[in-house]
């Protein structure tokens, strides 16, 4: 229950992890009183072997866990570089082969933890009824689909329409219960500048960096009667390249959009180590955030 009476979850949502995970956040989860946890991706860094490792801890967790595949999970450095660097796109169907595999090794390493794409879920943590959307994995923002041929093979998304319309699809199957959003990016439309909760910093020219596949799919849900409590998300870290802040969340049109990005997660305070994540309360009318150090 909240402050008002109403059946509420407690949610645990962890950003980008980037190897910044260790046997203390498993024993802090799982002595912890969360529902659900939700990880929206970039377990690995540059090489998945180590990325594996960090699956394999998280499969020690007693909590129900979910996760989104973001562009560091399941690529190598030479498919990453070929996906983000411009010059390099033309040889990135060459540097994709094994990708599936290498995300079937990442499933099995995660144990309990379910690694999910363009997926729906009807759950219900402490009783509060939700329809959970997992949105377009492997995302690495911008205008242009990462993993195209992989998304291709095991989705059959083979453009920005096509993955609309597979979100749409998803929508259209949830029941009357709110919805939760869990993607790796987070959707454009909420910002241009290079600080916007999903703005790019890397370019010279500032822009809205965000899914449009995701925003469009908000809008759907929303569009036909459905009530979209809160989209959560990563990808962009919070710190910008020129050292600026991003908001870790905002509220658009009773939709609370939740940047969990926080890179890295782990910091020193006065030699102790704290770690980051996000506390999200839902219930069937809201959902609030709070950041979390510990």
């Amino acid at each position: 229950m909240n402050d008002n009476g109403a059946q509420a979850a407690t949610i645990g949502v962890i950003g980008d992890v980037h190897l910044f995970w260790d046997d203390e956040d498993v024993a802090f989860f799982n002595r912890g009183d969360y529902d659900l946890l939700l990880f929206t991706g970039d377990l690995a860094g540059y090489t998945q072997l180590r990325g594996l490792r960090v699956a394999r801890s998280l499969g020690k967790l007693r909590v129900p866990a979910i996760c989104i595949p973001g562009n560091h999970d399941g690529l190598h450095a030479l498919q990453l570089g070929s996906e983000i660097a411009p010059r390099a796109h033309r040889l990135r169907n060459a540097f994709c082969q094994g990708q599936d595999r290498r995300c079937r090794s990442l499933d099995r390493a995660l144990g309990e933890v379910e690694l999910l794409g363009y997926s729906r879920r009807r759950i219900e943590p402490a009783g509060v009824p939700l329809n959970l959307v997992v949105g377009r994995p492997h995302s690495i923002g911008g205008k242009r689909l990462a993993c195209l041929r992989y998304l291709e093979k095991e989705y059959g998304v083979d453009s920005m329409d096509a993955s609309i319309a597979r979100l749409q699809a998803l929508i259209d199957e949830c029941d009357d219960a709110p919805i939760l959003f869990l993607a790796h990016n987070g959707p454009s439309g909420l910002g241009e500048r290079a600080d916007s909760i999903w703005g790019c910093d890397f370019r010279k020219k500032e822009e809205d960096w965000g899914d449009r596949d995701l925003e469009e799919a908000v809008q759907y849900a929303n569009g036909n009667g459905r009530k979209v409590l809160a989209t959560v998300a990563g990808h962009m870290h919070r710190r910008t390249k020129k050292g600026r802040r991003r908001p870790g969340q905002l509220d658009k049109n009773g939709t609370l959009y939740v940047n969990a990005a926080e890179v890295p997660r782990h910091r020193k305070v006065f030699g102790q180590t704290e770690r980051h994540h996000v506390k999200l309360t839902v219930t069937r009318d809201a959902a609030t955030a709070e950041e979390v150090w510990v």
